[in-house]
């Protein structure tokens, strides 16, 4: 049996495009529901003036964030995994989603990745890159991109 990755950032543009890949690909596979996390921003960075001094969190406060997060994005799994009709694993990574879908599939034996497109203009290509176009080029295994269906 395939095992087939299934790649969202949570939108409802993605779970189209996450419908359209499980129905050309049938139903009869392996399914892992991924996201990507970025991580937490929590400002312990400078707030206020230059010579103001940094606000510091407690780690334990961090971590309780962080795991919020997390469950979030299970809950949010699991949803997708039931309005697309399938049983699957939810994955869910901390990181840039490009390099951390390609690395999942790497460490996963995955056959092949689905993933959405957004059709973002050019400018916005150069500007913050694409992730799609990342995994077509980094992937280990063979990559399904189904197109934005509302763009041209």
């Amino acid at each position: 049996m395939a095992t087939v990755l299934l790649a969202t950032d949570g939108s409802d543009r993605a779970l189209a495009a996450l419908q359209r890949g499980v129905e050309i690909l049938g139903r009869e596979h392996t399914f892992l529901l991924l996201t990507s996390v970025p991580p937490s921003f929590i400002p312990s960075a400078t707030v206020g003036p230059m010579d103001s001094h940094p606000l510091v969190l407690d780690p334990a406060v961090e971590e309780e964030v962080a795991r919020a997060q997390h469950d979030e994005a299970v809950a949010d799994l699991s949803s997708v995994a039931s309005t697309i009709g399938i049983e699957g694993e939810a994955l869910v990574e901390v990181g840039e989603p490009g390099p951390t879908i390609c690395s999942v599939a790497e460490r996963r034996g995955v056959d092949v990745i689905i993933i959405g497109s957004h059709g973002h203009g050019w400018l916005q290509r150069v500007l913050i890159g694409s992730v799609s176009k990342h995994v077509l080029h980094h992937a280990p295994c063979p990559v399904l991109v189904i197109r934005d269906q509302d763009r041209p």
